[in-house]
């Protein structure tokens, strides 16, 4: 499982939670600590994923059903 926790502000509360959580992550290896950077949005782990998903729909993109077909189906009920 995964969470996302952003701190956005420069607040003395919330330079003291990422110091705190920095400290936390020294202990616990599940525990990580990345720095977002304006042209770096998305995790390494997410790029590949995407890529992933991308690649199985180009290679069966026959299989995907339109959102309206779908849509309609559970409307009809």
């Amino acid at each position: 499982m995964t969470y996302n926790i952003k701190i956005t502000d420069n607040s003395p509360q919330a330079k003291s939670l990422l110091i705190m959580l920095q400290a936390f992550a020294k202990d616990y290896n599940f525990l990580q600590i990345e720095k977002e950077g304006e042209d770096n949005n998305l995790s390494d782990e997410l790029k590949q994923e995407l890529d992933s998903r991308y690649d199985h729909f180009l290679e069966h993109g026959n299989d995907y059903k339109d959102w309206e077909a779908i849509k309609h189906k559970y409307v009809q009920q």
